[in-house]
């Protein structure tokens, strides 16, 4: 019999050292009201609430944790008393929402309350007539998160007060730019207004005097006389291309897409029979079954004759002249392909392609003005869709355009 108390003592003994170094943060209280006697602690509850088991040990729970006097607001006593009488009440759990709940200060570190938030949780023990013997209260301290929390808030704030200052500042410089880039337009407006008018008075003049020059004077002119009048002439009608082509080029910003479901095989052989009566050549056309799309009919028509133009241009130098249309689609857009086999290009110049007057071929070599690329860009950049080329200098060349499905 002494043997079993004794060991019944070792074992309980055993079992107060084994929850007081329990690494959670636990109270055992007396289950009575109002005074909630704290009966145990471990010790990481004493150490996360700066005290000491023979200092709390025997007293009333909200005589050793009291509200902080100087918060009007505290409200973790009365709420903790709540959660405590809910349990006596129940004989159940009760899990309580986060609570700020300060704790004082040792007066060794200058006493005051330092701020603390908690997440408790409050059980009873009952004996074997169903009676509350013990309430366990057992917290977890979340004071970082929540301060991490808030100071996060508070930057994310801040920063939303900043950017939206700095977003009225760039509201405020983009509409001054707005206003400048519509007086830039006004102004180049009116410059197109004076190359068309302007300049094409003296080159028709220069064409017609050089055409009265031929006819009336022509016989009396050597052969030398002859071919510079026709070189006189031939530059005033590429001048007047080129005016063209400018005018065509800065009309674009202005002009209003208006979307409608093309049949783009009886649109690229419409194309192909006015080049074919215009151009002379001896290349062979291969269109394949190509995807219906969704553009501009009057600007996809100009992107196709330009591409189209150039196609023949470039590969009329080589014996068999072929190109070929074809399209493909993927989920998101229509993809147009033209390829030539003709004179191609170096790829470490593919980036001037399509800027304006940008060309790697001589003027001996291949007539045009420098503009037709730059058109079929702007047009593919209204559309939402991309240009794109793929050439091996005397290989051929392969021009893409892709319009947007949606």
């Amino acid at each position: 019999m002494i043997m079993e108390n004794k060991t019944n003592k070792q074992a309980l003994i055993n079992f107060q050292a084994l929850f007081e170094a329990a690494p959670g943060l636990f109270l055992i209280l007396k289950p009575e009201t109002p005074n909630f006697t704290i009966l145990g602690a471990s010790d990481a509850y004493l150490k996360a609430t700066m005290t000491e088991r023979n200092n709390i040990t025997g007293r009333a729970l909200f005589e050793v944790f009291p509200d902080n006097p100087d918060d009007h607001t505290a409200t973790g006593t009365s709420n903790l008393r709540k959660s405590l009488e809910n349990v006596l009440k129940n004989k159940a759990a009760h899990k309580m929402d986060i609570q700020k709940y300060d704790i004082q200060r040792p007066k060794s570190e200058g006493g005051g309350f330092e701020e603390r938030y908690w997440s408790p949780f409050n059980s009873p023990v009952l004996n074997k007539k169903n009676e509350i013997e013990y309430i366990i209260h057992c917290v977890e301290d979340v004071t970082n998160f929540i301060l991490l929390k808030q100071r996060s808030a508070n930057e994310i704030e801040i920063f939303k007060t900043e950017s939206d200052e700095k977003v009225k500042k760039l509201n405020g410089r983009l509409y001054e730019n707005v206003l400048q880039l519509e007086g830039v337009n006004k102004e180049l407006e009116s410059f197109s207004y004076s190359v068309s008018h302007d300049l094409r008075a003296p080159l028709r003049a220069i064409d017609g005097y050089a055409g009265i020059l031929e006819e009336d004077y022509g016989k009396m002119l050597d052969e030398e006389g002859n071919r510079l009048l026709e070189a006189v002439q031939y530059n005033a009608k590429k001048m007047g291309n080129l005016i063209d082509d400018l005018l065509a080029f800065s009309r674009l910003g202005k002009k209003e897409v208006a979307k409608t479901n093309l049949n783009m095989n009886e649109l690229v052989e419409g194309a192909l029979y006015e080049l074919n009566k215009s151009i002379k050549h001896q290349a062979t056309v291969k269109i394949k079954n190509l995807h219906s799309a969704k553009g501009d009919y009057g600007l996809i028509n100009q992107v196709v004759v330009n591409l189209l133009s150039n196609a023949i241009k470039y590969s009329s130098k080589v014996k068999d002249p072929l190109i070929e249309i074809s399209s493909e689609k993927t989920d998101s857009e229509l993809i147009f392909f033209i390829k030539d086999n003709g004179a191609g290009f170096d790829m470490r110049y593919v980036h001037k392609l399509f800027g304006v007057f940008q060309r790697l071929h001589t003027i001996d070599e291949f007539e045009g003005t420098g503009v037709g690329l730059a058109i079929v860009k702007r047009i593919m950049v209204k559309h939402g869709g991309k240009i794109s080329a793929e050439g091996e200098k005397n290989k051929g060349a392969t021009f893409k355009f892709s319009l947007p499905i949606n």
